[in-house]
């Protein structure tokens, strides 16, 4: 089968290298998603195991189509009752990049028409579609006139992981916070700090990454497992290989936030992962002392749209001077929206990094945190 592995814009180079870990195949590199071959058991690892992944798809048909019709016949022509009965309920998204299409929705309707239109010819009836909670997730891809139906094994999102119960205002995506550990090179044996830490999701993915525990293992159920496919022997040998190669091991985290609720909320979300010894505490970061040398930073400040764009500057500019003057020898790696505010630190970035939060566009800046740090020039 060939498989798609869906990430975030700039996560395609770090997913690579995570699915070639997982299934020991060299995945081809494209845009948001890497590409690989492979059968059930690579479909259920990837599932399991990806941390960097938004879902995993199956092409299922692929043909070519410039207008209306042709849309409609080559979905009409594939054999929907291998996926789903009349039983189950569906639901299809679209992505399309094309100069024949220019709307997203109507590609999805014509599909979904065409799947409809072949279950009434030969069962009499329709299956219902379910946009809240469908048993099978379908996406049609259009890039000019190639079309691609493909099949969404995961079922929901993979950051969904299962451990957030509580969240935030502006709580930040598991997998984009996976992707920030992974860029930063962290090692459990370095000790963690989010010293604004909301609802915990840094800190939780570092316990993750310490304790080996496939992201897959937290959630309770995937696409796959309603598929007429589904091979329930093979799924439960995975997990429990799985559950085996997690280890006890106590990375040193720290997580603090003015909030007491969502100092609540962290811990919360830790202990449904797993036991662990992490230190979170209520504290503003503008009157923290580094509890340890040598540790790792990692914030996601507010971008703050709402603020003035004075007070938006000053707020990123006091958080550069407490982290130049109370926070040497660690490193500090800090994503934002504010693509402005973010020059206001006052610190040089070793490494800038262009990301994508949903539809915002970030930057996540490296600074090394060292005895008289330069100004950044304006």
């Amino acid at each position: 089968m060939n498989i798609v592995v869906r990430t975030y814009a700039g996560f395609e180079d770090i997913l690579a290298r995570e699915v070639n870990h997982i299934t020991g195949t060299t995945p081809n590199i494209g845009k948001r998603a890497v590409y690989l071959e492979g059968g059930k058991k690579e479909i259920y690892l990837l599932n399991l195991w990806c941390r960097l992944a938004l879902d995993v798809l199956v092409e299922l048909h692929r043909y070519q189509a410039k207008n209306e019709k042709e849309l409609y016949k080559g979905a009409y022509q594939y054999d929907w009752t291998k996926e789903f009965t009349l039983h189950e309920t569906f639901m299809l998204n679209s992505v399309v990049h094309s100069t024949h299409f220019n709307h997203s929705k109507f590609v999805a309707l014509r599909v979904k028409d065409a799947i409809v239109d072949q279950f009434k010819k030969t069962t009499g009836k329709r299956p219902n579609v379910d946009r809240e909670n469908p048993d099978q997730r379908f996406l049609v891809r259009v890039t000019q006139d190639h079309v691609h139906l493909l099949w969404n094994t995961s079922g929901e999102p993979l950051y969904k992981r299962g451990y957030r119960s509580i969240t935030g205002v502006a709580p930040l995506n598991e997998v984009l916070a996976a992707g920030i550990l992974t860029f930063s090179d962290w090692e459990p044996n370095t000790p963690l700090i989010d010293p604004m830490c909301g609802s915990g999701t840094f800190l939780c993915e570092a316990l993750i990454q310490a304790q080996h525990i496939a992201p897959g293992l937290l959630r309770p159920l995937f696409g796959f497992v309603k598929h007429q496919s589904y091979d329930h022997k093979l799924w439960e040998k995975l997990k429990a290989e799985a559950e085996k190669a997690k280890n006890t091991l106590q990375p040193k985290l720290y997580g603090y936030d003015k909030l007491n609720k969502l100092v609540f909320a962290t811990r919360t979300h830790l202990n449904q992962i797993s036991p662990n010894d992490a230190i979170i505490k209520e504290a503003n970061f503008f009157q923290l002392q580094k509890p340890v040398d040598k540790a790792m930073l990692v914030m996601n400040p507010p971008y703050n749209v709402r603020l003035p764009q004075d007070k938006i500057h000053s707020f990123y500019n006091d958080i550069g001077s407490r982290l130049k003057h109370f926070w040497e020898g660690c490193d500090a790696w800090i994503l934002s929206g504010n693509l402005e505010a973010i020059k206001h630190l006052g610190l040089r970035p070793k490494r800038r990094i262009k990301l994508y939060n949903g539809p915002i566009e970030t930057k996540l800046v490296h600074l090394p945190l060292y005895k008289g740090s330069k100004k950044q020039k304006s």
